[in-house]
């Protein structure tokens, strides 16, 4: 028996098919990740992730094009960053196939000997790492233009069935292979999901729904797919703002219903950076409640229990007065230093109190003036008035 095989035993996450256990890979706290052949920003990267429990990373394996253009440039780099992702404590789903975006002419069988060699380089070259999870054959099989644009419901079907039999070959493929290890596709829906079920070992899912009651029909049916057919379950795509999937309340729903997860994605960059992503290159985070969601903490919504913080203890009105009383003081002084000060601390009475909108907290603004030779002194009195005149209003609240 493999390692990983081991090792998954031995965490509870062996998944007997036909059996009745679900979500045996509910330990699973993932994240997308794109390799970058950095292995020092790898490691600095999925290091912020394990400060938070992550220990999983699902990714694209290079495509077709670049694997022509150097086959085994592109298949060390694959197995580099298999072996660096273990090294920072994350085990590994690799992607072979996208049918987001698909091109139909990999369905035909003129282009499967191509295919075939692309799979069996991947996978005989990472089948015996420690830190291989699973392998994911195909992402999204059936969320693309060809199959959506179908000229009717009987073309549409035709499409799906052509996608699902690629699948079901690539599957096929890759358990003989490497027949330790189990087989996955991600699939855009929880429909979609249930049409592929019976091709995979582990049934994984996508979700991004903007309301907890669409979410938890998805994942009561997903729960309910793992019962009928004895096979794990996973959440292996959530968390997009332009969505209104917020990442809180997609944990919550995985939390509920026992799913291991991955998120999308790690990092906030590149042409996703607007509605992906965890955190900046730096560390710091856009979303901290994404964050204690990860850690089993959430919002609460309850206002029968909501306490709002208030930037005044009762009683003590005059600390607050005294600090918009000097504010408005340095605004008319000509010490710019001196007025910023006075800023940051009015902004963070607000704040910690949630008071402002913290899109864009005004601290940001006010360490970015800070960072200037010479700020716009104008701008910035103006930033200062509105403070003081929300910290005030706050006061009497």
């Amino acid at each position: 028996m493999k390692m990983l095989a081991m090792a998954a035993v031995l965490l509870g996450a062996s998944c007997a098919i036909g059996g009745v256990r679900t979500n045996d890979y509910s330990w699973i706290r993932g994240t997308h990740y794109r390799p970058n052949g950095d292995a020092e920003k790898t490691a600095r990267e999925l290091g912020y992730g394990r400060r938070v429990g992550l220990n999983a990373v699902r990714f694209w394996l290079p495509g077709r094009g670049a694997w022509r253009k150097d086959r085994e440039k592109a298949v060390a780099g694959a197995k580099a960053f298999v072996r660096e992702a273990w090294a920072a404590g994350y085990r590994s789903m690799p992607i072979l196939f996208n049918g987001n975006g698909l091109d139909p002419a990999m369905l035909e069988d003129e282009a499967w000997g191509e295919c075939e060699a692309f799979a069996t380089d991947f996978v005989e070259a990472l089948k015996d790492e420690p830190g291989l999870l699973m392998w994911d054959v195909m992402n999204e099989p059936t969320y693309n233009s060809w199959v959506a644009e179908a000229a009717d419901e009987r073309e549409k079907r035709r499409r799906r069935e052509k996608t699902f039999e690629f699948l079901r070959r690539s599957a096929a493929l890759v358990k003989r292979l490497d027949p330790g290890s189990f087989v996955t596709s991600g699939c855009a829906s929880a429909g979609e999901a249930a049409m592929t079920a019976e091709l995979v070992d582990v049934v994984s899912f996508h979700d991004y729904s903007s309301t907890r009651r669409d979410i938890e029909e998805n994942y009561a049916r997903m729960e309910r797919l793992g019962r009928e057919t004895g096979k794990c379950v996973i959440q292996s795509e959530t968390g997009c703002t332009a969505y209104g999937n917020g990442y809180d309340m997609a944990l919550e729903a995985c939390g509920r219903h026992g799913f291991g997860w991955f998120l999308f994605n790690l990092v906030v960059h590149g042409c996703t950076e607007t509605f992906h992503g965890i955190f900046y290159a730096d560390g710091t985070v856009r979303d901290p409640s994404a964050v204690a969601a990860m850690v089993g903490c959430h919002r609460c919504r309850d206002l029968a229990v909501m306490v709002p913080a208030r930037p005044v203890k009762p009683g003590k009105e005059a600390r607050l007065d005294k600090v918009v009383a000097t504010l408005r003081e340095k605004i008319d002084g000509g010490d710019a230093a001196a007025l910023l000060e006075e800023m940051e601390r009015a902004a963070n009475y607000l704040e910690v109190c949630e008071l402002v909108p913290m899109a864009t907290p005004p601290t940001a603004r006010i360490f970015a003036w800070r960072a200037m030779p010479e700020p716009p002194m104008d701008e910035v009195r103006g930033f200062a008035r509105a403070l003081a005149n929300r910290l005030e209003k706050a006061g009497r609240e």
